[in-house]
């Protein structure tokens, strides 16, 4: 009996019982794979891609390295010299042309490329897309391109945004609403109120389906800048779907309605891209391919008046992606009806160029090309 019971003394104490074999298993399992996923980590190739005739790549310790055929560049050597990349980290600060042998880069108005041929300076105290300092972190950031729309007796009713110093884009059904109409900008001193002079309604606007939702007014005189407002940027199409949109959370500025009249200061909105679908089943509405939904980002109820500007920053310079049309509280999830502003680029620049100089005012222009 003795003898049993030291044999199994001596068997408990060199294996150090059921809990340190345990334990002993685990330590040997876990740390042998652990230090052999560190040693393929280390040692083994990072497969290299496959660049088909654009190039040709070697691999290496973690890495590898690719020589790229006449005409491409890139480390994959995926990107044509001569074509417009919006997934390139050295391409073009704002717009992007392609050329036979390489592309070429332009700049917002009022901005000028700078030495490397990429990236836009700033040439002008107005330029579109630029804002103000701040006179403290604690203050809201005013953008100086939201204007209201008034009413002959000074009641404001509507919002809208400065897309040159003598020119303001709104919504259709915003321009309608009354005879006469001024627009009234402000931003740290007294409000500057400018009647219109002219307007052009887009002619295949349909007030019982939303679309062609935009009017261009023309101002009897300019708005001075930089103390009473300037001009946000108006991107192109390509430019704004390729990179701004998808890259940037957006952000709605304008004016709410707390009670029968408009808020007193413009209020800003963090947005981000909604689905159509998802959108078009919410509102019960077909989303036409020259709208998009967007949803608030932040909390909070609001009724925002249409005409209410959705911008986009790149580089420092804020671009007009989107005109809100009315809609219903823009809470958290809640979408926004949209018109795309850029694919209208076409029928900004002609329509503008109508309404410039301003004549005596004109009803309602009408633009035989679609934009």
């Amino acid at each position: 009996m003795r003898r049993r019971r030291r044999e199994r003394d001596g068997d408990r104490a060199s294996t150090g019982g059921p809990e340190l074999t345990c334990l002993a298993e685990f330590w040997k399992t876990y740390m042998g794979k652990h230090f052999l996923r560190r040693l393929q980590d280390y040692v083994a190739p990072r497969a290299s891609p496959s660049p088909a005739s654009n190039g040709s790549c070697q691999d290496s310790i973690r890495s590898y390295t690719c020589t790229c055929a006449p005409g491409y560049e890139g480390r994959d050597c995926a990107f044509s010299k001569n074509e417009c990349h919006p997934s390139r980290t050295d391409g073009c600060q704002h717009f992007c042309h392609p050329g036979p042998e390489s592309y070429t880069c332009s700049c917002a108005e009022g901005h000028t490329l700078g030495p490397d041929h990429r990236s836009c300076l700033p040439h002008e105290s107005c330029a579109c897309g630029t804002l103000m300092p701040q006179r403290s972190k604690q203050e809201l950031q005013v953008f100086p391109w939201q204007v209201k729309l008034a009413n002959s007796e000074g009641k404001d009713f509507c919002g809208g945004v400065i897309i040159k110093e003598n020119v303001v884009l709104t919504t259709a059904g915003c321009s309608l609403r009354y005879r006469n109409i001024s627009v009234r900008a402000s931003l740290r001193r007294a409000p500057e109120d400018a009647p219109v002079a002219a307007m052009h309604v887009h002619e295949r606007y349909d007030a019982e389906t939303g679309d062609n939702d935009l009017a261009l007014l023309a101002l009897a005189r300019p708005l001075r800048c930089p103390d009473a407002a300037r001009p946000v940027c108006a991107p192109e199409a390509d430019f704004a779907e390729q990179v701004l949109v998808p890259r940037a959370r957006g952000l709605l500025s304008g004016w709410t309605l707390p009670g029968p009249r408009l808020g007193l200061a413009p209020a800003q909105l963090p947005i981000e891209p909604m689905d159509s679908e998802e959108c078009g089943r919410t509102l019960n509405m077909t989303v036409t391919t020259r709208m998009s939904c967007e949803q608030g980002v932040a909390a909070g109820v609001a009724q925002w008046v249409a005409g209410s500007a959705v911008s986009r920053r790149r580089g420092g310079t804020w671009f007009l992606t989107g005109l809100l049309h009315a809609g219903p509280p823009a809470g958290p999830g809640q979408p926004l009806l949209v018109t795309k502003v850029p694919r209208y680029s076409l029928w900004l620049r002609r329509v503008m160029q109508q309404l410039s100089p301003v004549n005596p005012r004109q009803p309602h222009l009408h633009n035989s090309s679609l934009g």
